[in-house]
């Protein structure tokens, strides 16, 4: 008999409609959250496209019934080219295979903790796929429970999409540059705490954005890719100084944990732009100011 860990969905944004129960439904708010089971029940909905953005070895051994593999490292290799995210023509070739129409709803899952996943939601949406979410767990958790797998590949219908970026989702270097100086919105890092120190250096240079809150990506979901509870997140935000009501702009080093931190912040009602190439083009910008901790701070 199979059976189905019934999971509730924490409804973080405090703007989110009464209507979204269980996550039955898309919203308009991009950070759509779904449990196991309100997916379990759509699982044959022809409105839903889901997508694996695991290996597609992991893929091909077994994966959620109607899911589509996506190649997820070729997506993070052309959005990290340069260029790569103003391309119009090659985001529509990459989009075009998994049949995605204006009225088609979008759930991302991978194998880990969202990393995969979240990018791909963030790109997604940045593109102007209008319903895109998550599900609120990993695959393992989800074959774990005996929930429904196969190795069946649905077939798809390509499609044609236009892609129309949505810049009110996304933050420039330039943009940035621009909030240090005007302090409109705080500036959140979602890399490692050597990284965000100097420690580790992955550019030219080391350290962080000036005032930038440190708010390591790991720290919001766990192993099995369940974000955690509305309170503990609250904690989280206000231990790093990330304060309630003010815009923010995510970054990491190219764009993938970033991605994390902005689905849940978005959920918890902030305004978020992602600075998707973060530190990559940060970090080696000769214009760009950067603090680096030193031993008296620490």
């Amino acid at each position: 008999m199979m059976t189905t860990l019934l999971l509730p969905l924490v409804l973080l944004a405090s703007s989110a409609p009464a209507s979204q129960d269980e996550g039955a439904k898309a919203t308009e708010a991009p950070s759509w959250l779904v449990t196991f089971d309100a997916l379990q029940s759509r699982l044959d909905d022809p409105k839903l496209r889901l997508i694996d953005a695991r290996s597609k070895a992991d893929y091909d051994k077994g994966h959620i019934k109607g899911a589509v593999w996506v190649d997820a490292k070729a997506a993070e290799k052309l959005a990290a080219k340069p260029g790569g995210l103003t391309d119009a023509k090659a985001w529509e070739a990459w989009i075009a295979p998994l049949g995605i129409a204006s009225e088609t709803e979008v759930l991302v899952y991978d194998g880990g903790r969202q990393l995969d996943a979240a990018r791909l939601w963030w790109l997604m949406t940045y593109l102007g796929v209008p319903k895109v979410g998550l599900i609120d767990g990993n695959f393992g958790l989800w074959a774990s429970e005996k929930q429904p797998v196969t190795t069946d590949a649905p077939k798809v219908e390509p499609r044609e999409f236009a892609v129309t970026f949505r810049n009110d989702r996304h933050a420039t270097k330039s943009e940035v540059l621009s909030a240090l100086e005007s302090k409109t919105a705080t500036i959140v890092d979602a890399r490692s705490t050597d990284e965000y120190t100097g420690a580790r250096k992955m550019a030219k240079k080391g350290g962080h954005v000036p005032t930038a809150c440190s708010l390591e990506w790991n720290n919001l979901v766990d192993k099995n890719g369940k974000f955690l509870n509305e309170s503990e997140l609250k904690t989280k935000l206000a231990k790093a100084g990330v304060k309630p009501g003010e815009p923010v702009i995510t970054h990491c080093q190219g764009g993938g944990r970033s991605s994390v931190n902005a689905f849940v912040l978005e959920r918890m009602g902030f305004k978020t732009r992602n600075y998707y190439l973060g530190w990559s083009e940060w970090g080696n910008a000769e214009e760009t100011p950067v603090e680096v901790e030193t031993e008296a701070k620490k």
